[in-house]
């Protein structure tokens, strides 16, 4: 249930900075978005206490599972360039 209410908590801040991440990095490699991201996360528990510091690590593992569910649903798919 604990893992439950973080969802709930924190899915709204964490599809917002893995969507702006994905949008600013497009070809940096998926580690170091996610590396940005948790950065991002991070910064945000220690500066503006919006996160409990004790939460940021149970976050990555949302992070991954939106990453995954944004690629698996098309959203984050890369473009391959048309060959003409």
């Amino acid at each position: 249930m604990k893992w439950l209410s973080l969802v709930f908590a924190y899915l709204p801040v964490v599809l917002q900075t893995v969507t702006t991440v994905e949008a600013t990095l497009r070809n940096a490699s998926g580690a170091s978005k996610k590396q940005v991201a948790m950065d991002i996360i991070t910064a945000a528990a220690t500066a503006g206490e919006q996160f409990p510091e004790a939460h940021v690590q149970q976050v990555s593992g949302l992070v991954d599972v939106v990453v995954g569910s944004l690629n698996k649903s098309g959203i984050f798919a890369s473009k391959a360039p048309t060959a003409k």
